[in-house]
């Protein structure tokens, strides 16, 4: 389902019907516009077409723009309507909007203002819908379309969630932003929304990361050169490219300060120009950007504008890392175990059935990607029988060598040890780093080899000086 951003224009008079519409398809170029002269078909016509927003003239013959307001806003709750008329007078505008209209105009030669009305009221009427169709998607708890999905493996309520929220949204023409660490999967979901948005279109995708602004305006509309002969050379930009499709921005947050206003501009005035060319071009396509920082703390850092950032946020999806996501990993390391013996021309080893307990406990700081990497290692390692586990190992021991935080303290349980159990376990671990060498165990205990060898045979007293019991007070 896409959202309708279809406009139906009403007006007896054929003339300015015509130039109305001829300027809203230059101003407002994302929107489909219809055109009806007689207010008896107004009725039909919706009925037929899926119109967001209808431009209606309050004096007609047949049925006023006021009848006609009050039916669509009867029959048709999710169509706005804007009055368009050369009447000037208070009491019909104020009157009209009680009634439901969106807006009021009055017909002049300067519609810039109108046309920006218009595609705020488009806004207005996707949002609507969206929250809508989003609702009515998580009451049902079910995907119209499963198979935009067919790149993911994945078993978890919370992934699934996004699952339906990406597909309520796909359909929306307002940016959507996807959060997530390194390796979760924000590519894939791109792909999903663009399977789901515009299957049938391009979908285009851009790094951000170390782009200047120069290299951004010329890679995003491309450029036109004049030569010296008098001839033109034109070279394509991705809005080109994409078409009605999807562009697919990766790494937003790195977008220096100056081309985020060049990005702001193509998405509040849905045209751009190419370099070296003075004609407007319609930005048709939908925006997936994605980051794996904190857009909100870029932005108090003076690193990203919060008028961009709100812009972006019109749809977000924050991704779980694969450490939230324990129910999947078998499932996933089968996957790669398959897609790594055909890549490799091996036989499929088998996963030992312990594998996935004891990757529980490892945080997989590189998601997906490393646990890929780490099949693929395994695979390579494999009998052809059962998968090689010692490449798991491998990784997370180094992992927590590196990690590890060095202790110089003693760690106690949550019920402390007598003062007996205290002396007999530094005695322990004494003789066993010392393999049982008594006169090395002493030295680390800080007492003599014959006061080690009465406590190891049982006697209770040891020199004075060097008792490392906790004294007793009175």
């Amino acid at each position: 389902m896409k959202l309708a951003r279809n406009i139906l224009l009403i007006d007896d008079e054929a003339a300015w019907l015509r130039t109305l519409a001829i300027t809203l398809n230059r101003l407002v170029p994302e929107a489909e516009i219809d055109t009806c002269v007689d207010s008896r078909q107004v009725s039909s016509r919706l009925q037929v077409g899926d119109y967001a927003l209808v431009l209606v003239d309050l004096t007609m013959p047949f049925h006023s723009g006021e009848e006609l307001l009050a039916m669509i806003r009867s029959d048709f709750p999710n169509t706005r309507v804007i009055i368009v008329t050369g009447v000037n007078e208070v009491d019909t505008a104020v009157r009209c909007i009680k009634n439901g209209a969106y807006d009021y105009f009055i017909k002049t030669d300067n519609v810039d203002e109108l046309a920006r009305t218009v595609r705020r009221a488009l806004e207005v009427v996707g949002l609507e819908r969206n929250y809508l169709y989003i609702k009515e998607k998580f009451l049902s708890r079910t995907l119209d379309n499963p198979q935009a999905f067919n790149n993911m493996l994945t078993c978890e309520p919370q992934l699934l969630d996004q699952f339906r929220y990406l597909e309520a949204v796909s359909c929306s023409p307002e940016p959507l932003l996807i959060y997530g660490a390194s390796g979760t999967g924000k590519s894939e979901f791109a792909k999903s929304c663009h399977a789901l948005y515009s299957p049938n279109e391009p979908f285009v995708s851009i790094n951000l990361a170390g782009i200047s602004c120069e290299s951004f305006e010329q890679k995003m509309c491309g450029q036109l050169y004049h030569h010296n002969n008098g001839e033109l050379e034109a070279v394509a930009g991705l809005l080109h490219q994409v078409g009605s499709g999807v562009l697919y921005l990766n790494e937003i947050g790195t977008l220096p300060l100056d081309a985020q206003i060049k990005l702001l501009a193509l998405l509040e005035s849905k045209q751009y120009y190419p370099l070296g060319s003075d004609t407007a071009y319609p930005v048709k396509c939908k925006f997936v950007v994605s980051t794996q920082d904190d857009l909100l703390k870029l932005h108090q850092a003076g690193k990203f504008r919060s008028d961009l950032l709100y812009r972006l946020r019109a749809h977000k999806i924050k991704l779980p890392p694969l450490a939230e996501r324990q129910l999947d990993i078998a499932m996933l390391i089968n996957h790669f175990i398959a897609l790594a013996a055909t890549e490799m021309n091996l036989p499929a080893p088998i996963q030992p059935t312990d594998l996935a307990p004891k990757l529980a406990s490892y945080d997989f700081p590189g998601n997906l990607h490393e646990l890929k990497g780490m099949v693929f290692d395994a695979v390579s390692r494999s009998d052809g029988i059962a998968l090689n586990t010692s490449a798991f190992m491998e990784t997370i021991n180094e992992h927590k060598s590196l990690t590890a935080v060095p202790q110089d303290r003693i760690i106690f349980p949550k019920q402390l040890p007598t003062i007996a159990q205290m002396n007999q376990a530094l005695l322990d671990e004494a003789m066993s780093r010392t393999a049982n060498n008594q006169t090395a165990a002493a030295q680390i205990l800080g007492i003599s080899q014959s006061a080690l060898s009465r406590r190891l045979k049982g006697v209770a007293t040891l020199e004075p000086s060097v008792d490392f019991t906790v004294p007793h007070t009175d």
